[in-house]
C-alpha cells in the first residue's frame, strides 16, 4: 500500500468509520457490487468450497440459478446435488412401502 493511501486511511476512519475493519468491509462490498466478473469468480469459489449453495452463489454472482448452472457447465464443474443419500431414500420408501 502506498504511503498516500496509508495517510488517508489515517485520516478518514476517525471522522467516517468506526474502525479500519469497517471501512475495508464497505470497499470490499464496492468492490464486489461494481465488477460483475469479480462477483462471478466469488460465487463460483464459494459454490467449489461448499461455503454457498447453488441458490445462494447465484445470488452473489447477481444471476438467476440456471445462469449460475451454466457457468458452471461451461467451466466444466460439477454440481452438487442437494438432498438425502441415497440410503436416507430408500429407508424412507421402505418406511412407505414396507
Amino acid at each position: 500500500m502506498s504511503e498516500l493511501a496509508k495517510e488517508g486511511l489515517k485520516l478518514l476512519i476517525p471522522y467516517y468509520y468506526k474502525s479500519e475493519e469497517d471501512l475495508l468491509n464497505e470497499a470490499f462490498r464496492i468492490v464486489i457490487r461494481n465488477n460483475p466478473g469479480i462477483r462471478i469468480e466469488l460465487a463460483l469459489e464459494l459454490y467449489k468450497s461448499k461455503k454457498a449453495s447453488l441458490a445462494k452463489s447465484a445470488e452473489i454472482a447477481g444471476l438467476t440459478t440456471i445462469e449460475f448452472k451454466e457457468i458452471l457447465a461451461d467451466r466444466g464443474i460439477k454440481r452438487e446435488i442437494e438432498g438425502d443419500e441415497i440410503t436416507e431414500i430408500d429407508d424412507k420408501i421402505k418406511e412407505v412401502f414396507g
